[in-house]
């Protein structure tokens, strides 16, 4: 992002944190939901500057400072059917993104962001689903996630999305999968359930 771009990011940043207050009753009225291009890498940088370094470890799984070039393309590399990415923005200002990366056979990899200012306003949740429901247009049956189990919003937000969930742990990560439409595929013997 060149540094006329970054200068009005963090211009309209400022301008819509005096207008809007994360405890603003209503903010779900607020929100409005698009999916990304290839062209809107500016989203995807202004999203990741949102996170703090926590929350950025509970996305990522890792603690990433900032988005290496490869990760950055990775992240932008979105053609609308093998991956693709919708985006919440409030008042033009984007604070979260859900993206479905394509895994064959109906089956889709799910992964979801919010900026710290607008986690607990529910955000997740309708980034979850509206990203259930493009994965129904797009005809998947099933979304699958990974996410620490300390990440109890991130469950909670899945949990309320996708009323149909197995969870398995491993570890210190739970592996979520989704039924877009309907039941989830059938568990494994070895699969337990987690409440």
């Amino acid at each position: 992002m060149d540094a006329a771009t970054t200068a009005t990011v963090d211009n309209t940043t400022t301008s819509h944190e005096a207008e809007l207050d994360a405890t603003t009753t209503g903010v779900g009225d607020l929100v409005r939901i698009r999916e990304l291009g290839s062209g809107d890498g500016d989203v995807v940088d202004v999203v990741f500057a949102g996170l703090s370094p926590h929350s950025r470890y509970l996305r990522f799984q890792a603690p990433i400072a900032e988005l290496s070039a490869a990760t950055r393309r990775s992240l932008t590399a979105l053609d609308g059917r093998t991956h693709l990415a919708l985006a919440a923005f409030i008042q033009g200002c984007p604070i979260g993104i859900v993206r479905i990366m394509d895994l064959g056979d109906g089956r889709g990899e799910l992964a979801v962001e919010v900026v710290d200012r607008w986690q607990g306003c529910a955000v997740g949740t309708r980034l979850l689903q509206a990203a259930r429901n493009r994965a129904a247009e797009l005809g998947y049956r099933e979304l699958v996630g990974e996410m620490l189990v300390v990440n109890a919003a991130a469950y909670a937000a899945v949990r309320r999305a996708f009323p149909v969930t197995q969870v398995r742990r491993h570890g210190s990560e739970l592996t979520m999968s989704m039924a877009v439409e309907g039941e989830p595929a059938a568990a494994s013997p070895t699969q337990g359930l987690v409440a």
